[in-house]
């Protein structure tokens, strides 16, 4: 009597364990060791949400900085409320520069820094401000570091880009690129 007890009540226990187990979900797996890969973009908010006419201008800045020793190859985008690209050329006076043109595809030579400067209510209308701003990697790897602000008549108000700390991107290679890294 006590074998048939057996025989049935430990297979039913198990099954019913498995039953009530919670499951686990898992994303794909990874190689140990092996790191998930960089992002190829990065997106920031821009404050510009402020009152703004020819009388209370706005001044938007921003400085992108190539962190490493190897040129990065990148493109800085900034977008209207309406999701439209801004692709105007930023302004340069009183030491303030610009040499990012927003959407263009640009080169920033190892710990070299680029800049955009532009005002808004003065130089390009207030229906023109950018509240979304996004930095692409073209090719290869780059460590950026990126800031800027928002001045509205001495009221400063920052841009904070992945907490003012360095961040990595990493363009998907083309199916070339895997494959001459696959040989090696």
């Amino acid at each position: 009597m006590k074998s048939k007890l057996k025989k049935v009540l430990l297979p039913t226990m198990a099954l019913s364990l498995m039953i009530m187990a919670p499951a686990i979900a898992e994303g794909p797996s990874q190689t140990a060791g092996q790191q998930p890969p960089l992002p190829e973009e990065i997106a920031f908010q821009i404050p510009t949400n402020n009152y703004c006419s020819a009388d209370k201008s706005l001044d938007f800045s921003f400085q992108l900085s190539n962190a490493g020793s190897t040129p990065a190859d990148i493109t800085v985008s900034f977008y209207q409320q309406d999701g439209t690209k801004l692709t105007t050329e930023g302004t340069s006076y009183q030491e303030i520069g610009s040499t990012i043109i927003p959407g263009k595809p640009f080169t920033l030579k190892g710990y070299a820094t680029g800049l955009y400067h532009i005002n808004f209510g003065n130089h390009l209308q207030c229906s023109e401000r950018v509240y979304l701003g996004r930095i692409f990697v073209n090719s290869g790897k780059a460590s950026l570091l990126a800031r800027g602000w928002v001045n509205t008549n001495g009221a400063v108000q920052n841009v904070e880009v992945n907490g003012n700390q360095t961040f990595e991107l990493a363009a998907v290679p083309t199916a070339a690129e895997a494959a001459a890294t696959k040989a090696e």
